[in-house]
């Protein structure tokens, strides 16, 4: 075959084995979500596990690359991808559940190693050891194959981009797993012939040998220690954003694989042949992104959306930089599989650091900003003129020619005016300083922007003074009580500025008390009895006899004030650190006080409640939230009839669905519609408890029954037929498509006709 043709094969080799190397992550994270109750965390553990095999997978090519031929490394890949179909097609195997008592990341990692750790591992060492395959031929580029890296990449990012917007959408997931386990088995073939290709060369490089590169250079530990950090940076970086938007959207494959597309994009664009941005552009970019979300944490006025796109933005570029940085001190081909290793190492502790490490040492996700601030101090790293030696040697030079005048210097006035305006805002409440200050310490930080130390050492001060949370306390909230951190995320309790006490998972309110003896045992925020969560509590309080009522979805125990005699409760709640606040009187005390009997069952609220005689409930009401993110498992037609299955004669189910991003309604309709269970929805527009100042806030429901007294009940308070939406497809265990819900279309046309009615009520009422 003609050296012209190698590229080709190669190419599509290698973007093959990508394709499958990174579509797997998100098909299999999508599988045992389910089983870990839809938390963010169940994506940094994978992501460390797929991190760490990848790194197994560089290390394998790298010692075979060192200590075999390409002959006999050729043989050994074949034999083992052959090997590994025997765990083909991908699925979970019977009988494994997670720990209910514990933290599951061992558990998750065992599971992962014992499916697809071998097909990855596999995988993961065909990039390197094709790319030495290409560097052992007589192409004329052989001497830089680093070209290739960009096919490989591409291969990555084709296949995260298509999985949300193609394969989730068209297939389920036992269809992916086939077709996965076809793309395997072709792959072997291309290997074989990418093989082939090289296997006369490396005879002749054996007895010959490779002309040593031009550019070859000897390897230093600092060279490797360099790699290793511009490696680790973005990695974790990578993970601290994707935990930061799935925490108040969806744990869902979408927003695990935008952050990682844009991650391996970075690879593409510093690998290319050709540059499409300068270094100089990038690091001002990411510069002015930083000073952009610094203003943000100081002023705290920039809309949701906005802040997500900020993040994503920053972390693009943050991670542009830092390999931008890594690919302009790459070595030679000769050290391919070592520099491929080195990174591997970075990018695994990145993983662990997030996924191991952190959740345990802070109990605030202080991950995110930290390596953040490091990434600030790797800007402009490969310099020479750039490094502290040269930076502080410069300013004794300005010290020694100008004395004092040097601290009166354009650097010396903003590095006061950031220390002083900082300060301040930090040590007053007031919106309009905070403001005035964030403007200040922007401009100042745009005149350090291309010195990198100073940059890095202002912007670190700032972080200090306002790191991650640090909004919760300024304008609603006085005091911390409490605070902890596990796989499920982090929760606080806060007492407000309004003599409340609130639980926060993430950022999003799962229960609040008030202070005042008066209220305090008034269900507030989405509970009050203005809300549609109380509508079906309030028609059971007209049923005689004794009543069961399930609750998945602990949070504060606000519902076990929803009591009547003869009522009792079983909640099912997935983490242990909601179970000790709720029931923990110095904190709340709903379950103490509001006289209704309950039990706690820990664990996954699917799993738990599948365990529960059939035909055990009045009322079902699922009220599970990983901060704003609803568990997509909850909501599926399989989970529904299970539901069902578990309501007595006239029982009814009811779904609390607020949300900020998502549409849900139009997914329990069409599940409805399905199983021909009549389903209503309605929302409340929020506003005060009765002649108080206390605020409760919107809320929306829907709810399922046969009970048709109930239903008619539901008609004559203002619900309506649940809704549907274009696009909106039957979800199942199997199937889901967050594309099609994202924006809460449905919600918001309800609140614009309830303001509709009430500005026509208001009307008329003037007019009469």
């Amino acid at each position: 075959m003609k050296p012209q043709s190698y590229i080709p094969v190669y190419s599509l080799t290698l973007l093959l084995s990508a394709t499958l190397l990174f579509s797997i992550q998100p098909m299999f994270s999508k599988m045992i979500l389910p089983m870990l109750g839809g938390t963010p965390s169940v994506w940094n553990t994978a992501m460390l596990f797929f991190q760490v095999m990848l790194l197994g997978g560089y290390a394998y090519a790298h010692g075979t690359t060192k200590f075999m031929s390409i002959r006999a490394q050729a043989i050994l890949h074949f034999v083992l991808l052959c090997i590994f179909t025997v765990v083909l097609p991908i699925a979970i195997p019977d009988g494994w559940t997670p720990p209910v008592d514990h933290d599951p990341t061992f558990w998750q990692l065992t599971l992962m190693g014992i499916t697809v750790g071998g097909p990855f591992f596999v995988l993961a060492g065909s990039a390197p050891m094709l790319q030495r395959w290409f560097a052992a031929t007589d192409h004329k580029d052989a001497d830089n194959p680093y070209f290739l890296y960009g096919a490989s990449n591409l291969g990555s990012m084709t296949a995260l981009l298509a999985y949300p917007v193609i394969i989730e959408p068209l297939m389920n997931v036992p269809a992916q797993s086939l077709a996965w386990a076809i793309g395997y088995v072709s792959l072997i073939a291309m290997i074989l012939l990418s093989a082939i290709l090289v296997w006369a060369h490396d005879g002749k490089t054996e007895k010959k040998g490779k002309r040593k590169p031009a550019n070859d250079q000897n390897i230093t530990w600092a060279m490797r220690a360099q790699w290793t950090i511009l490696a680790f940076a973005p990695s974790s970086l990578m993970l601290g954003v994707t935990t930061f938007i799935t925490t108040d959207i969806a744990s869902v494959p979408l927003l695990w694989i935008l952050p990682l597309a844009l991650y391996v994009s970075t690879f593409i664009i510093v690998f290319a042949r050709k540059q499409i941005i300068s270094r100089d552009s990038v690091m001002t970019i990411q510069g002015a992104l930083v000073i952009g979300l610094l203003a943000h944490m100081i002023a705290f006025d920039i809309h949701p959306t906005l802040i997500i796109i900020l993040h994503i933005a920053l972390f693009f570029f943050s991670a542009l930089a830092c390999h931008m940085e890594l690919a302009k001190s790459r070595p030679s081909a000769t050290h391919l599989t070592e520099f491929y290793l080195i990174m591997s190492v970075g990018g695994a502790l990145g993983g662990f650091f997030n996924a191991i490490i952190a959740p345990n040492i802070f109990i605030i996700p202080l991950e995110y900003m930290l390596v953040l601030v490091l990434i600030m101090f790797l800007r402009y790293s490969t310099d020479k003129d750039t490094n502290l030696k040269a930076t502080v040697a410069n300013f004794k030079n300005k010290v020694q020619e100008k004395g004092l005048d040097a601290f009166l210097s354009i650097e010396g006035a903003a590095i006061a005016l950031i220390t002083y305006t900082a300060i301040t805002a930090a040590t007053v409440l007031n919106e309009f300083i905070y403001k005035v200050c964030a403007a200040i310490i922007a401009i100042c930080l745009a005149f350090l922007l291309r010195n990198r130390w100073l940059f890095a050492i202002m912007t670190a001060f700032v972080f200090a003074l306002y790191p991650p949370g640090y909004d919760w306390g300024r304008f609603l909230y006085k005091d911390i009580i409490h605070q902890d951190r596990n796989f499920f995320g982090v929760v606080k309790v806060i007492d407000t500025l309004f003599d409340q006490r609130v639980l926060l998972h993430g950022t999003t309110n799962h229960g609040t008390q008030s202070n005042d003896e008066k209220y305090k045992l008034t269900p507030l925020s989405y509970y009050t009895e203005s809300s549609p969560l109380y509508t079906p509590f309030k028609w059971f309080s007209n049923v005689d006899g004794p009543q069961k009522v399930a609750v998945i979805g602990l949070g504060a125990g606000v519902s076990a004030c929803y009591s009547k005699p003869g009522r009792s409760f079983d909640y099912f709640e997935i983490d242990p650190a909601v179970i000790r606040i709720a029931e923990n009187p110095a904190f709340f005390t709903y379950l103490r006080d509001c006289g209704s009997p309950y039990e706690i069952f820990l664990g996954d609220g699917r799993l738990t409640l599948q365990e529960r005689p059939d035909e055990t409930y009045d009322i079902i009401m699922l009220d599970a939230f990983s901060s704003d993110n609803i568990p997509i498992h909850l909501l599926t037609l399989e989970m529904v009839e299970v539901y069902l299955k578990k309501l007595r004669k006239g029982g009814v189910v009811v779904f609390h669905i607020s949300n900020n991003y998502l549409d849900i309604e139009p997914i329990l309709t069409n599940v409805a519609k399905k199983l021909n269970v009549p389903g209503y929805s309605h929302v409340n527009l929020g506003g005060t408890y009765e002649d108080t100042d206390i605020e409760y806030w919107p809320a929306h429901a829907f709810s399922m029954s046969y009970n048709e007294p109930y239903n008619k009940f539901l008609l004559k308070n203002e619900w309506s037929e649940g809704r549907t939406r274009n696009g909106v497809k039957l979800w199942t265990d199997q199937y889901s498509n967050i594309v099609s819900v994202l924006g809460n279309r449905t919600v918001v046309g309800r609140y614009e006709e309830i303001q509709a009615r009430e500005e026509e009520e208001q009307e008329e009422e003037n007019n009469q």
